[in-house]
């Protein structure tokens, strides 16, 4: 059963020694682009793959519930494995363990850390990924003695316009509504009984109720997204991550990135932006190949229900997801030596 069990959340609560949250200096665009760089290189570049391979055809209506399907379908697919979402009353009794171990053992542990000051923290775990970029591309940016050279190309412009880059989205979650229909083990969609078997998991999903907590959801979520940043740190810069000797090396390393001249124009950034949510390719085709079938059709003018127990799921997911980047490790996989 989902436990968030005493051992994990202690070998957080003793594995981070968070100093002053550091004030940092605005980060250099220089610094943003570089990292940039891969999404913006032509061959890598997703808008213009699926600008030269779609298909030139008329698809159909794939708003469905204005994209609350794919929305859920992405949530249950995460959870899958987790959480039995295909048995109500197994799905119930793992909410309210996990939810009761939330507030035994999550809380009195890591609750603490809830009163570092957010921005800042996020502000620095922002460095720290561009930093953990970067060395990834082969660019140490503590030695770097010039910004990187400016592309051959300078053209910097969606190849697609806003109704592709939005069907381009949604033919992305299309896999997952897929996959969670196979998770509620119903018959594949277009055929008969597939989309009202759906449609009844749904509605069961959405007659559930998420157990009380104590703790109010929003804190939960800072906690989680403090543990993500303390681990993004821990990752970039080792464990004297907030020593005064770590920080005034990041700070002279920000001054020297400003110092370089932008060989890109400001739109880069927004174009990397626009890539970063596009969907992988190969969902992207496996969409266009579900889309182009007749097994979409009833899902056209179907409207999910609103499920309860979304937030406490999600809360549930990112605690899970950051403890996991924090210990190396399963926090679920422990509960044979914790009392539960």
């Amino acid at each position: 059963m989902p436990c968030f069990c005493e051992i994990p959340a202690s070998a957080a609560r003793n594995r981070f020694q968070v100093g002053a949250i550091p004030i940092l200096p605005p980060i250099p665009l220089s610094l943003k682009l570089a990292a940039a760089l891969p999404a913006l290189d032509p061959e890598n570049r997703i808008d213009l793959q699926i600008a030269a391979t779609l298909d030139p055809m008329v698809m159909p209506n794939l708003d469905m519930g204005g994209g609350g399907l794919a929305n859920i379908a992405m949530m249950l697919s995460l959870m899958t494995g987790t959480f039995a979402i295909d048995d109500l009353p197994q799905l119930e009794l793992q909410m309210q363990q996990a939810g009761e171990s939330i507030t035994r053992n999550v809380w009195p542990r890591l609750g603490w850390l809830t009163q570092l000051k957010i921005q800042p923290l996020i502000a620095y775990s922002i460095v720290a990924r561009l930093v953990i970029d970067l060395r990834e591309m082969g660019l140490d940016p503590f030695h770097a003695m010039e910004s990187p050279p400016t592309p051959y190309f300078d053209s910097f412009s969606l190849a697609l316009t806003r109704p592709q880059f939005r069907m381009a989205q949604l033919m992305g979650g299309l896999p997952q509504i897929l996959a969670m229909n196979a998770a509620f083990d119903l018959p594949p969609l277009g055929e008969p009984g597939s989309i009202s078997g759906l449609q009844n998991r749904l509605h069961g999903l959405a007659s559930l109720t998420p157990p009380s907590l104590i703790i109010p959801m929003p804190l939960l979520q800072k906690l989680a997204m403090v543990l993500e940043a303390l681990a993004t740190i821990e990752e970039a810069f080792g464990p004297d991550g907030f020593s005064p000797n770590t920080l005034s090396r990041i700070q002279a390393m920000l001054r020297l990135w400003a110092s370089f001249k932008i060989g890109l124009p400001l739109g880069a950034l927004t174009l990397a932006n626009k890539l970063a949510m596009l969907p992988s390719f190969e969902d992207l085709k496996l969409g266009e190949s579900a889309a182009s079938s007749t097994a979409l059709a009833g899902l056209a003018s179907f409207s999910p229900p609103r499920l309860a127990i979304a937030p406490f799921l999600n809360v549930a997911l990112a605690l899970h997801g950051s403890l996991q980047m924090a210990l190396d490790m399963e926090p679920f996989d422990m509960c044979a030596l914790c009392p539960c």
